[in-house]
């Protein structure tokens, strides 16, 4: 009994998904005692591959007792909902949330900064400080590494939307702060800012994947290179045996002649047989959003003169209530996040690796 009790509270919220999803799809349904009426929208209907009126029922029993014809039940495994779980998952859900703090630091900003950022032959010294509201784009990412083997997993991204920096620790420390999640009112997005949160994505996307996945390439690449000793080893001696194999007495011309051309085919063939594994060790590397939280913040924006010897800059920072700490820089040649930084002669911020290689701006 408990077992059955459970199951029936199992197909419950499966029926209650579904029931919403079609909802937010434009459907209109209407309880009855034991199965639900639905009325689809044509390009909905098409979609799932069903007719425009249909019944929802929790199980085959149910559509048993009723007896309809156009009557699906929302259980694990049933096509109907197989195909509701696909199209609920076809796009990333997002989310936004409006944060709330009781309170937010308002001084010792020269303290952090100097605690958090290095600054090559250049000081900085703090003006002035604002009260604003800025914005973040949270991503969770999708990869997926399929080689011989594969592997997957999840990475958090954390960009503000507003100034295009990488905000480090944030999606992890999201639980502490006091959310408000918008379900009216969503804001939306130029194109001109999505493209920006894709460039994002492909810019410091690689670079953690590869960081990511660096023992399962190492695995890959001590897989290969073991095989391809042993392909070695093997044709080496093959060619060996065949060569002795020809010095032998009472062999005849005509199997000189085939073995010879055998000898002569060893290095195609190994060079084949490289390929091939070539192909196998090879890591073919996936990577999608999958999720994204929109976040409208407070924050504090803090204004500061960067000095390098006779000459200064003014910039501001952005000190992240969540993290409670300072967000990077950006480098303005390499467009990195950045906490080592310096000024090229013309004053542009650049990275240390950029002022090392040359300001971009400058040539």
């Amino acid at each position: 009994m408990n077992s059955n009790s459970s199951v029936t509270g199992k197909d419950l919220d499966l029926t209650q998904f579904s029931v919403r999803f079609l909802k937010e799809k434009g459907a209109v349904l209407e309880s009855g005692n034991q199965v639900i009426d639905a009325l689809l929208p044509k390009s909905l209907s098409s979609a799932l591959d069903v007719e425009e009126y249909i019944c929802l029922a929790k199980d085959a029993q149910s559509i048993e007792n009723f007896g309809g014809q156009k009557c699906y039940s929302i259980q694990f495994q049933s096509p109907l909902l197989d195909r509701i779980v696909s199209m609920a998952g076809s796009k990333p859900p997002f989310l936004q949330a409006d944060l709330k703090f009781h309170y937010i630091k308002t001084q010792g900003f020269a303290k952090l900064i100097m605690d958090q950022f290095e600054f090559y032959k250049s000081k900085i010294k703090v003006t002035g400080t604002a009260d604003i509201i800025t914005r973040y784009i949270l991503l969770t990412c999708r990869f997926l590494a399929q080689s011989d083997e594969q592997k997957q997993g999840l990475m958090d991204f954390s960009f503000n939307l507003d100034t295009g920096v990488l905000a480090p620790g944030m999606s992890g420390m999201m639980i502490n702060a006091e959310k408000k999640y918008q379900t009216k009112n969503i804001q939306e997005y130029s194109k001109e800012e999505i493209k920006r949160i894709h460039e994002r994505v492909s810019f410091y996307g690689p670079g953690a994947v590869e960081q990511e996945l660096s023992d399962f390439v190492k695995s890959m690449n001590r897989r290969f290179k073991r095989d391809s000793i042993s392909l070695d080893k093997y044709y080496n001696d093959l060619e060996k045996e065949m060569k002795e194999s020809l010095s032998r007495t009472g062999i005849s011309e005509k199997l000189i002649q085939e073995r010879n051309a055998k000898i002569a085919l060893i290095p195609d063939e190994l060079a084949a047989k490289k390929k091939d594994l070539l192909n196998k060790y090879s890591i073919r590397v996936s990577f999608v959003p999958v999720a994204t939280l929109a976040v409208t913040t407070p924050c504090v924006k803090v204004f500061a003169t960067l000095v390098s010897g006779h000459q200064k800059i003014n910039v501001s920072m952005m000190y992240n209530p969540v993290t409670k700490q300072m967000d990077p820089l950006v480098c303005q040649s390499c467009g990195m996040s950045m906490y080592s930084l310096g000024l090229c002669k013309n004053m542009h911020l650049n990275c240390i690796t950029c002022l090392n290689k040359g300001c971009v701006l400058c040539q």
